[in-house]
């Protein structure tokens, strides 16, 4: 009876091994935004925030499933009744209508003006944002859909009239400044290396100025259709606090 016993237990054990260390699967949608995340000639999805959310979610016992697709799709699949996610998004008032959100993996550095260096002793009066954009010298370009953090983003919202929106990347923004269609754009430190690379420019024709109104970087985070199961995200933000620990309030 015993000897039947442990048979039976041994075929259910097996039955379930592979299952066992996988809490659950997670689709990951991806846009080409280097240097956070970008496809490599071979399909797979890398970058510096690619690269944490794989440790993130080994940690956490999930498998994750990239898919590249144009910026808009992303926003289509989180806003589905599918489960989905998609990785470093600001946690905007706006976007929690629709979707949630993880702890914050990642804290950009502050965002500084990024513009031509021909223009620099214009620029140089200047300390703060809010007072560019309330000269009457200086127009900003940038992405139109895009979030600059809810700090930013509400100093922003008072000058719709001194800002140009630009239906496409950054690289084609970049080639944009560069063509004088507008004065600045605003960029993370980090960014600016691997986006010259893209755009085949040289850093020499360009200079960053730090304004004293964007004190800190944004947070980002994972974000989540409201069909992925709570319990997943509640381990993968365990995960995230045993892997990177709580990050410091940004904007």
């Amino acid at each position: 009876m015993l000897k039947q016993a442990l048979l039976c237990l041994g075929f259910l054990l097996l039955c379930i091994w592979p299952q066992v260390g996988i809490a659950g699967t997670l689709d990951i949608y991806y846009f080409e935004y280097p240097p956070y995340y970008h496809q490599l000639e071979n399909g797979q999805a890398s970058g510096i925030i690619v690269d944490l959310a794989r440790k993130i979610l080994a940690s956490a016992q999930v498998e994750a499933k990239f898919h590249f697709v144009p910026a808009k799709r992303i926003l289509h699949e989180i806003q589905s009744d599918r489960p989905a996610a998609s990785l470093g998004w600001f946690k905007t008032s706006e976007r929690q209508q629709f979707a949630n959100f993880s702890l914050p993996i990642y804290a950009n550095r502050p965002a500084e003006v990024f513009l031509l260096r021909e223009n620099e002793l214009k620029f140089r009066p200047y300390d703060s944002l809010e007072g560019l954009l309330q000269s009457r010298q200086f127009f900003l370009g940038r992405v139109q859909g895009f979030s600059e953090g809810p700090r930013v983003d509400a100093i922003l919202a008072k000058y719709e009239h001194k800002t140009v929106q630009v239906a496409a990347d950054t690289v084609r923004l970049l080639k944009m400044l560069e063509s004088r269609r507008f004065d600045f754009m605003l960029l993370p430190p980090e960014e600016v290396d691997v986006l010259l690379q893209a755009a085949q420019m040289s850093r020499d024709k360009f200079t960053l100025r730090a304004m004293n109104d964007i004190p800190q970087g944004n947070l980002r985070h994972i974000m989540y259709s409201k069909a992925v199961d709570q319990g997943l995200v509640r381990r993968i933000d365990q995960a995230i606090l045993t892997e990177i620990g709580m990050l410091p309030a940004g904007q």
